[in-house]
């Protein structure tokens, strides 16, 4: 069996390549598995990560991009080693959770000498954690029959869509307004898309006892009560007191100006892979970290054009998440 991918064809592509300099020189593919937008390359590694070995103690942070993942990430690690501060400040939380299919969507300057992360993920110790950006039905196949632990985050779609926009100019320069980002987001042409692959999947899931659905707006709004639903669920008990230095540890400052969480040296790595220039003072992997923003960043034309998607998409499902 072979993992299969039709060419991208979509009046918006060619744009979209040129934005961010054709840094994907094969450009994307449609998968035929769940009809997905990605790089071309990622077909490569399809049925690896279809197939991949699936342990009954792992426990995976599943999200659409830009939806609180490493926040989650961060939170999780140290729930599942004893609060372990003085090594989430000395060690990547990429190393510590290893990204599954990061390989696989690395453009092409950026792959000399980088390990494979389905490797990485496969031969951790356990329990092993990891983390993955893709929808259920390109997922890991045991994931459903072995069923550990699946904690997913879920962002409202139009700060998601907006805090993407600043990740693509981050890593790859993209060179479009708010407004066509935002029209490549919605027409599904991005990386990940469709939106609701992700996140209306995983909330038909909320339910499964080994699925915990938690969202970013909720982690905002009183991060400690996500802590505590968090660690129940991951079976460990936490006294007040850690509870409240979990927060400060996870606070939007202390999460930015820690190298182990802020991504700047991977950032800057990913850009010279393909040749651009560190990254300007005005663009950081974590930049506000805010809620409800999205609107004042997109026209008013594309804003009425957004909620018509989400009405779209949700009628029938009964769908209550974060809009």
């Amino acid at each position: 069996m072979s993992f299969t991918g039709q060419p991208l064809r979509h009046p918006l592509a060619e744009k979209y390549y040129a934005a961010v300099d054709n840094v994907y020189e094969d450009g994307y593919v449609v998968t035929e598995r769940g009809g997905i937008t990605l790089p071309r390359d990622y077909v490569l590694d399809g049925q690896r990560i279809l197939d991949f070995p699936v342990r009954h103690d792992d426990v995976w942070v599943v999200t659409f991009p830009k939806s609180g993942t490493t926040w989650t990430q961060e939170m999780v690690w140290l729930l599942m080693n004893d609060l372990d501060f003085k090594s989430a400040k000395e060690k990547c939380i990429s190393d510590r959770f290893p990204y599954l299919e990061h390989t696989a969507l690395l453009p092409k300057g950026c792959r000399d000498g980088a390990v494979n992360t389905i490797d990485k993920a496969q031969h951790q110790p356990p329990p092993r954690l990891i983390k993955s950006h893709l929808p259920p039905v390109l997922l890991p196949k045991q994931l459903w029959t072995v069923k550990p632990k699946i904690v997913y985050v879920c962002r409202n779609p139009k700060d998601t869509a907006i805090s993407y926009y600043h990740h693509r100019r981050l890593l790859m320069n993209m060179q479009l307004s708010v407004d066509e980002f935002i029209e490549a987001f919605l027409e599904n042409v991005v990386n990940y898309s469709p939106y609701w692959s992700s996140a209306l999947e995983f909330w038909k899931l909320r339910n499964e006892p080994n699925v915990l659905w938690n969202t970013y707006e909720d982690m905002k709004k009183d991060l400690g009560a996500v802590i505590r639903k968090t660690a129940a669920f991951l079976g460990k008990s936490l006294t007040e007191e850690q509870v409240r230095q979990l927060e400060e540890h996870l606070s939007f400052s202390s999460m930015r100006d820690n190298p182990a969480t802020n991504y700047s040296a991977v950032v800057q790595r990913l850009r010279a892979g393909i040749g651009l220039p560190p990254a300007p003072p005005d663009q950081a992997f974590m930049r506000e970290g805010a809620v409800g923003r999205a609107r004042q960043r997109m026209s008013p034309e594309v804003d009425r054009r957004f909620d018509q998607w989400i009405r779209d998409n949700i009628r029938g499902t009964g769908y209550d998440g974060p809009i």
